[in-house]
């Protein structure tokens, strides 16, 4: 029995996350942000080596914990059908801070890797339920800041909230010579309540339909039985079993909403995993034709939905807790003549229904409602947690899931007054989970900040037969997301034959004409040439551009008087709005 404060029950959907990872299903999230420190003044810059991070982050750290209290509990005992969260009587810094270095930005899913492989200690009661890992790139001098935490105190809106907070304390800290002093590495806990849990903020009590529904399908009905008649999914290439080792893989690129990346990973799935490429070879070896086929497979996505605003009053955007449910999309196919755009509305108009509507909000908040339902003596959850690898088709409870914590981290301009001054800056933000076992197959965790959009792929390793399957997946899914969504590209062309080239310009009608198209074509030879001809020129060249704020060419209704006469007026609109349409071609010549 531990001496420690009680400071209140567990709520279901935390008790929930926690049994995750006592099965070693789930052991935790990360959110953080890469930073770049800016030049100060015309002096010397100095970058903060590895041991200075630990007198950095103590100010603002210990901010933290005085500002929120889930940051200092701990759990009494994690096999109790009733857990409790307990407060430490104090936090140690020097516990809690990790630094690292990697030597380019890609590195850090080796980083993630690692953290996600690292479950909490429950029985430990010296530490908390979250660390921070600072990871230092050495290829630019940028630093990864990663807020690692149990899901049972906090989830990804908490985790951008943290660190929100933590750069902005940051930032205040490195700006005011009053405010740099030695801080302590131990930090008494507060004594404010823990935030209360979500079923207490909402009415989350299931309808009489949804439970017995729910309860023949997840408790009464036999495994097979329950799989014969669910409709078949594709969950990757390999079942679960619980012999294979709980090991996230991770995948990170950086490439704008919802809708998008669903359609993007959709396609993704089936251009890698369920598609094959035909050759259909002909007397000349140099002539072939390649044709593509693809299976009939199903998918099935799932998504995170925060439940923030669906509750009265809302809940703050600072709010530390976990306040998330799901909803499912099943049964989507995808053939070789789908159009993109047609999948994204059609999953934009699924997502609107399940999150927009009474039906559907009432839906997610069902979700969190039933687990109050699950097993509930000593040991119960974990063995029906165990026991959906057989209930489950393949052991895995979906295809895919997006999980997306949106735009965050805005800082202030440099040329504001002298206290905002951003000292370091968010060059990008970085969202990842551990892959879950009876999760879906592939989880993609979106972030964006400072107008970049990053997406980290985790899976289990059982899950593909090989690293490469996974990674793959994900440069697929950068591919289609930038064709998809790109105004313009370049594609060139090697004709083996005589070893020339084409360059050719693709663009949307929107932001070019055929006029301009030449003129693209000319000037992009022309450098080329001249570039060629000074290899220190070329040499200098950034993979990224930063964007231009010079304004776009008006367009051509603001540089010429477009508006058509009255006589014209009336006509088109006589042919075009009013004429029905057989009487329209009866009148015109053929």
């Amino acid at each position: 029995m531990s001496s420690l404060t009680v400071v209140r029950p567990m709520g279901n959907l935390e008790r929930y996350s926690m049994s995750r990872s006592n099965v070693d299903f789930h052991y935790n999230v990360v959110v953080g942000i890469r930073l770049q420190q800016q030049p100060q003044g015309s002096g010397p810059q100095t970058t903060p080596q590895d041991v200075k991070w630990f007198e950095l982050l103590a100010g603002p750290l210990a901010w933290l914990v005085q500002k929120h209290p889930s940051l200092s509990v701990v759990v009494d005992d994690h096999l109790s059908p009733h857990p409790a969260f307990l407060r430490m009587p104090s936090v140690n810094m020097s516990k809690v801070i990790r630094v690292t270095t990697i030597q380019h930005s890609n590195d850090v899913t080796k980083v993630l890797e690692k953290e996600h492989a690292k479950p909490f200690e429950f029985t430990d009661h010296s530490i908390p339920l979250w660390r921070v890992v600072v990871a230092h790139v050495t290829e630019d001098d940028s630093f990864f800041i990663l807020f690692v935490f149990c899901h049972n105190i906090a989830d990804g809106r908490s985790g951008v909230a943290f660190t929100e907070q933590l750069v902005e304390r940051l930032n205040f800290e490195a700006t005011r010579a009053s405010s740099i002093i030695a801080h302590p590495m131990v930090v008494t806990s507060p004594t404010d309540p823990m935030p209360e849990p979500l079923e207490q903020r909402v009415n989350c009590f299931p309808s009489i339909a949804t439970l017995v529904k729910e309860a023949i399908s997840a408790l009464l009905l036999p495994a097979l039985i329950k799989k014969a008649l669910e409709k078949a999914y594709w969950a990757g290439e390999f079942d679960v079993t619980l012999e294979a080792p709980h090991e996230t893989q991770v995948g990170k690129h950086s490439t704008t909403v919802h809708a998008i990346l669903f359609s993007a990973s959709v396609f993704a799935t089936k251009a890698v995993f369920l598609s094959k490429k035909n050759n259909n070879d002909n007397n000349d070896d140099d002539d072939q034709q390649s044709s593509f086929s693809t299976s009939d497979d199903a998918l099935v996505f799932t998504s995170p939905v925060s439940i923030r605003d669906l509750t009265h009053p809302h809940i703050a955007r600072h709010d530390l807790g976990c306040y998330s449910s799901e909803m499912t999309t099943r049964d989507i196919r995808i053939a070789l003549d789908t159009c993109f755009w047609d999948l994204a509305k059609t999953l934009r108009d699924q997502t609107v229904q399940s999150t927009k509507t009474t039906s559907g909000v009432r839906r997610l908040l069902e979700h969190v409602g039933l687990l109050q339902f699950l097993p509930n003596h000593r040991g119960a959850l974990e063995e029906f947690l165990r026991g959906r690898v057989n209930k489950e088709q393949h052991g895995r409870q979906g295809t895919l899931e997006l999980s997306n914590v949106g735009r965050a981290w805005e800082q202030a301009k440099e040329d504001e007054e002298k206290e905002k001054r951003v000292v370091f800056k968010v060059v990008e933000g970085v969202f990842s989970q551990s892959a879950m076992i009876t999760g879906p197959a592939l989880i993609l965790n979106a972030a964006t900040a400072n107008e970049v959009l990053t997406v980290v792929g985790t899976w289990q390793r059982a899950t593909f037969s090989g690293r490469e399957k996974g990674e793959a997946m994900m440069k697929a899914f950068k591919r289609i997301l930038i064709e998809a969504t790109s105004t313009w590209r370049i594609i060139v062309v090697h004709v083996k034959q005589d070893d020339t080239y084409y360059l050719l310009y693709n663009f949307q009608h929107s932001i070019s004409d055929g006029r301009s198209g030449m003129m693209f074509s000319e000037l992009l030879v022309e450098r080329l040439n001249h570039e060629i001809n000074n290899p220190t020129a070329a040499a200098s060249n950034p993979a990224i551009i930063p964007t231009s704020n010079e304004p776009l060419p008006p367009s051509i209704e603001q540089r010429t008087d477009c508006r058509p006469s009255i006589k014209t007026l009336l006509k088109e609109a006589t042919m075009i709005l009013f004429l029905p349409g057989p009487l329209k071609r009866m009148l015109e010549k053929k």
